[in-house]
């Protein structure tokens, strides 16, 4: 074979395999589209779930907002008022409260809690405070979880307490003409998940 011969040979040797590759390659290309056109013609569906989450709210209000004034309390006498403590939220609370009273008369003063029982003025409900000084009066503690003392309402509910505030027989002179004002404190947790 001369070397012409040998060279034209070649070329369309290398010509038929470029030939080749070219119907490989052009097989597979129609192959892939092919395959992408039956994927897209098979059935389909989709579905989804949905889930919604709230919170619950803590929120103890009392009521008035402020009692009624006393003056002329003479050794001897006292006052009772109703304070309705009320959970106008959504959870289960467990509340404390705490009394700071100014003056040498918020130390003298005495203060006695007890649930409505008939009413505030006969007196006559279970003792929620026993008779202490009315500043530093505690019911439970505001530390957080249960504690001796703390009282319960469930989500939208309220109770009725009676405050009894006295002057003692054994009020001395000193205190004539004496004022002191009072804070009750209430505070409030979740009962949930918190012993």
């Amino acid at each position: 074979m001369t070397a012409a011969a040998w060279s034209t040979h070649a070329l369309e040797r290398r010509w038929r395999l470029r030939r080749g590759l070219a119907i490989v390659i052009a097989s597979l290309a129609v192959a892939g589209v092919g395959s992408s056109a039956l994927s897209l013609a098979l059935f389909t569906d989709t579905d989804t779930s949905t889930w919604s989450f709230s919170t619950g709210t803590i929120d103890i209000e009392s009521n008035p907002a402020v009692l009624t004034s006393v003056s002329g309390m003479m050794p001897g006498g006292s006052n009772t008022q109703a304070l309705t403590i009320q959970n106008a939220g959504t959870a289960s609370l467990r509340y404390a409260m705490s009394t700071t009273a100014t003056n040498t008369l918020g130390t003298s003063l005495q203060l006695e809690v007890r649930t409505q029982g008939t009413n505030c003025t006969t007196f006559d409900g279970t003792v929620v405070l026993a008779a202490t000084t009315l500043n530093g009066a505690a019911i439970g503690s505001p530390t957080q979880g249960a504690q001796t003392g703390d009282r319960t309402l469930a989500g939208g509910a309220s109770e009725v307490l009676c405050f009894r505030v006295s002057l003692p027989l054994t009020a001395g002179n000193t205190l004539q003409g004496a004022t002191s004002d009072a804070t009750f404190t209430f505070d409030a947790e979740q009962t949930a998940n918190n012993p």
